[in-house]
């Protein structure tokens, strides 16, 4: 590992603390080495040091380059078959679980939890392709917290040198050669059933259409998380497996004294965990309460463009007492009951059942941030401020998460705040038409015409570069919030046109 000193890896923390609410700690400055050699050995010969990488990043032109940090950041450097003891292990456990598939038994089901750039469900994809495998025994889901990664993954398109740990021969069956980069190829494609988003301390953990997981690789991510975090995301992974299904840690990732779920096991010379069969599924560790902050002082300022969404029509008479479920549901379930709840105006009724299901099944970020905006409706701005910070704390990368705090601080009259905010979220995500025009209205308060300006240009032109047709969309609930963008954009022209 190259050596850092303190002080520069304190301030790459405060970068990303700044630019995108990433908080690092001290204990997780190791990972930060571990993405800056990769970034570092990828620039070699550009940026000398650790000093010219810094400059870098806070240059005009650094955007680019923090986007390309930020995946190692949160999941560390990865590569095709990296731990060849871990594949040996793999390839090792492979024939047995396609045999099951083969005599009419399931399919084989693997997880990529915190996939990055997509080198590890490829390289599983490959090893049970070489073992026999076919898309209909076979069902591989990655997974990652970065949308860019995942994006990346989605693309399944790597530069030579990303392919360099590829054996030759795997290479020519399973990639393409497309100019310079290499395309993994159809066949090995269909063997991945899904690669998206997922957050691993949200409640939800996803499962396969038939029992549970047969494997599940998670290598260096829960290095970031503190003790309790750790525990919760391990139990929600021993009641996802399936009894007798293995989980693939980093050699760095020791479950000693942390978690008693899992028996340790030797597979091919690799040490792997293993859900004992039979084992009943683990009670998901309580999570802490969090309590909100106090408010700011409070002076309105209308944010929101007209006309306001209609909730209730006039004369529709009284609403019936307020029903909420007892009998299980599922969690779509509850926010679709919510979100109904809040669209008919009754907002007390909806507010419990989301509380309900935080309490009951944990942090979600769809939840909470439902819950935050919420909250602002029923002008409790404290409450909305402290579910907003539990959104943050749940996915510090979360651009909408990032938007909407950024908007409820603008009513609060927390303007510095909300520009930092809704900054954090444009970096995230460029495409957001209402973060440029909350910028902009941030800017004007701050008596900066020029570049309330740019802002709200930049709305109209993510605007224009949205597809016909195509729409926003959030995990919250927002029905203030038109989906098109083409309030906001019209609300950017007339801002414009009166600076």
């Amino acid at each position: 590992m190259i050596e850092v000193a303190t002080e520069l890896l304190a301030e790459l923390a405060a970068l990303l603390k700044e630019r995108v609410g990433l908080h690092v700690r001290r204990d997780g400055h190791s990972a930060l080495k571990i993405a800056l050699a990769a970034r570092l050995d990828e620039l070699r010969g550009e940026v000398p040091d650790v000093a010219a990488y810094l400059r870098l990043l806070r240059s005009r032109t650094g955007d680019d380059e923090l986007r390309c940090l930020l995946p190692l950041v949160t999941v560390g450097k990865t590569s095709f078959f990296r731990d060849e003891r871990q594949f040996r292990a793999f390839d090792a456990l492979a024939p047995t679980l396609l045999d099951r598939a083969r005599r009419g038994g399931r399919p084989v089901t693997i997880w990529s939890a915190g996939c990055a750039t997509g080198e590890e469900p490829y390289s599983i994809a490959m090893a049970l392709a070489e073992a026999g495998g076919e898309p209909e025994q076979v069902e591989i889901l990655a997974t990652d917290v970065t949308p860019e990664a995942v994006h990346f993954a989605a693309r399944g398109a790597y530069e030579p040198r990303r392919v360099r740990e590829v054996p030759g021969p795997l290479l020519e069956r399973h990639f393409d050669r497309e100019g310079d980069q290499y395309r993994v190829r159809p066949h090995l494609r269909r063997l991945i059933s899904a690669i998206r988003p997922h957050n691993l301390v949200s409640a939800v953990f996803p499962r396969p259409e038939k029992g549970g997981w047969d494997v599940i690789f998670c290598r260096n991510v829960i290095i970031y998380f503190d003790t309790p975090t750790t525990q919760q995301v391990l139990t929600q992974f021993h009641n996802a497996l399936a009894p007798g299904g293995y989980l693939f840690l980093g050699y760095s990732e020791s479950l000693f004294r942390l978690f008693e779920g899992f028996e340790l096991t030797e597979v091919a010379g690799a040490f792997l965990y293993r859900r004992p069969e039979g084992a009943r599924p683990t009670p998901v560790p309580a999570r802490p309460r969090l309590v909100p902050s106090s408010p700011p002082p409070v002076r309105h300022i209308d944010v929101r463009p007209p006309p306001p969404a209609s909730v209730r029509a006039p004369g529709a008479g009284p609403l019936p007492p307020p029903r909420v479920p007892d009998a299980p549901l599922a969690p779509q379930e509850f926010l679709d009951g919510a979100i109904a709840l809040f669209a008919e105006g009754r907002f007390g009724a909806a507010r419990e059942l989301l509380e309900r299901m935080l309490e009951r099944r944990g942090e979600d970020l769809a939840v909470r941030l439902t819950l935050a905006n919420l909250y602002g409706s029923l002008r409790q701005p404290d409450l909305a401020r402290g579910c907003y910070e539990a959104a943050l704390q749940l996915e510090p990368l979360s651009a909408e998460a990032h938007l909407f705090y950024g908007v409820h601080l603008l009513t609060q009259a927390d303007v510095e705040g909300a520009s930092l905010e809704l900054s954090r979220a444009l970096f995230l995500d460029p495409d957001l038409i209402l973060g440029h025009y909350y910028l902009g209205r941030c800017r004007e308060a701050q008596r900066d015409p020029n570049r309330a300006r740019l802002a709200y240009r930049n709305a109209l032109e993510a605007f224009r570069r949205r597809p016909a047709g195509k729409r926003q969309a959030f995990l919250g609930y927002y029905p203030d919030i038109p989906e098109d963008g083409t309030a906001f954009s019209r609300a950017a022209e007339y801002a414009l046109a009166a600076l």
